[in-house]
Parts: C-alpha cells; sequence; structure tokens
C-alpha cells in the first residue's frame, strides 16, 4: 500500500513524544519533512479518519499522551490482501467483469456483441437509437469490460486497484459505483461520437476519469485519500497526450481509445466540480 499524508506540523515542533505514542499502540508511521514542514504519514488508510480528530485535538492541546500500557503495545499487521480487497467490493467487480470481457474477446465467443456499445454481426450494425428503443440501454456502460488483450486488462486494472480502492473509501461503493457508471457512460459516448463504430471497450476511459477527479478533488477539498503525488497525475497525462499523436498505435494491435480517455478526464473533472460542496460539508 501507498504512504498516506494525515498531518502537517511546523519544523519546530518536536514529534519524538507523539510518535513513540502512536508506535507504542502499534500504528505504523513515519514523519518526514516536505517543502518546510514535517509531515506525518501511514499506511493503513482505515485510521486516517479518527488519527486526523485526534491529531486536531492533540494540536490543540486537548489531549495528553499517556504512555502505553503493556496490553497496548502491541505489533502492528498490516491489513492481507484479502482484507484490503473485502473493503473495496466495487473495485473488485469492475476488475473481476474487466477479466470476464477480455476472456470473451480473446476466446472469440459470440457473447461480446452482447456487451458491444452496438449490436452487430458479419453483416450488419444495429443502429444505436433501435437498440435503446428496444431497452438495451446497457450498451452506454459495458464496453467498459471489453478488453483487448493480457496487458490491455492488467494495465487498467492496476490502475483501478490504486486510484479506485481510495475514490471508494473516500465515497463508500454506492457513490463510488454512481462515479463509474456516469463517467463510463460518458467516456464511451465520446468515443462513439468520435468514431462511429461499436469496435471499442476498455476501463482506460473510467480509469482517466479517476485521475481527473483526484487532479481537481485534491487541488478544490484536499484529503489525504487523494493526496497522489503530482508526478503520477502529469505522467498520465503525458501519456494521454502521448497517445493522442497516434505514436503508441504503432506498437499495440488496433488503436488506442483517445476519445474515451479525453471524454473520462473531463467526466471525472467536472464531477468532482460538482461535488465540491457536498465534499466540503
Amino acid at each position: 500500500m501507498n504512504w498516506i499524508a494525515v498531518k502537517y506540523f511546523s519544523l519546530d515542533q518536536d514529534l519524538q513524544e507523539l510518535s513513540d505514542y502512536l508506535r507504542a499502540r502499534g500504528l505504523q508511521h513515519r514523519i518526514t519533512e516536505e517543502q518546510g514542514q514535517q509531515c506525518l504519514w501511514v499506511l493503513d488508510e482505515r485510521v486516517v479518519p479518527a488519527l486526523q480528530e485526534f491529531l486536531a485535538q492533540y494540536s490543540q492541546g486537548d489531549v495528553r499522551l499517556e504512555p502505553a500500557t503493556v496490553a497496548e503495545s502491541t505489533p502492528y499487521s498490516p491489513p492481507s490482501l484479502v482484507q484490503q480487497a473485502a473493503q473495496v467490493p466495487v473495485v473488485i467487480l469492475l476488475i473481476v467483469l474487466s477479466a470476464l470481457g477480455a476472456f470473451l474477446v480473446e476466446s472469440g465467443s459470440q457473447l461480446v456483441h452482447w456487451f458491444s456499445f452496438q449490436e452487430f454481426s458479419t453483416t450488419r450494425i444495429t443502429p444505436l437509437a433501435d437498440s435503446l428503443a428496444a431497452g438495451e440501454v446497457w450498451r452506454l456502460l459495458t464496453p467498459i469490460f471489453l478488453h483487448f488483450g493480457i496487458f490491455h486488462v492488467l494495465f487498467n486494472s492496476l490502475w483501478m486497484w490504486d486510484l479506485g480502492r481510495r475514490l471508494e473509501y473516500l465515497m463508500g461503493a454506492w457513490s463510488f459505483l454512481l462515479f463509474v457508471v456516469l463517467t463510463g457512460v460518458a467516456s464511451n459516448v465520446a468515443q462513439y461520437l468520435w468514431s462511429g463504430t461499436p469496435a471499442f471497450g476498455g476501463m482506460s476511459g473510467v480509469v482517466y476519469a479517476l485521475v481527473g477527479f483526484i487532479a481537481v478533488r485534491q487541488r478544490m477539498v484536499p484529503h489525504p485519500l487523494v493526496a497522489v503525488p503530482s508526478a503520477l497525475i502529469g505522467f498520465m497525462l503525458f501519456w494521454l497526450v502521448l497517445c493522442m499523436t497516434g505514436v503508441v498505435d504503432y506498437f499495440i494491435a488496433g488503436s488506442v481509445a483517445n476519445a474515451a480517455h479525453l471524454g473520462g478526464l473531463i467526466a471525472g473533472a467536472l464531477y468532482a466540480l460538482m461535488t465540491t460542496q457536498f465534499f466540503r460539508r
């Protein structure tokens, strides 16, 4: 897991007693100097809200750091992979469905056309309006699960595991699911309007929605769970621009769904802007 910044302190403040107090209670942490301040970091996202409240009281002098008893001095054990997965059911569901979509594509299954943006056969592509009129509204979303090759699905799943977990922790499962549905539809529609064909798929539009949301959300209402290094956001934006130049298409089968990436990025950023007041409350 990644280190999470919890609180900043001035350089002249002695945090040794606080560090000893947290260590005695089994909380794995570290204190570093960042941009002229001391920063307290932890590994476990679950302790962040309670720890922030405690540190606010500590900074105001409202709590005393009592010595830990023998019973309290237990070694910290980071949550296992299974425990982490249990906390983010939506992220796990998205990764599983992406793996299923990749399997259907690679196996040449006839079921693929049920996931595509438009119904198609070897001789005909059904107009989207006809499919929607027939009640096949799921087509607006389900292309996010189709993946073309092992690296495609692994790349998107790793980003979903890293960035998606942060947002599911932050928003809660149902709100995060709503975010995925809205931004997934937005990225698919953007790609369809740009390409005009149903031959696209992948979770990368939603991944870029995560990037757009985190970039705006952390600037508007900072929170440790979305304190993603700026270099990572910069890399994702660089990759977006590089793919749009067409260079990457020479090294892969098919082409990159650039419109889905850009549409997802914009949708995620707009979602963050529209929900800013909610997060401030």
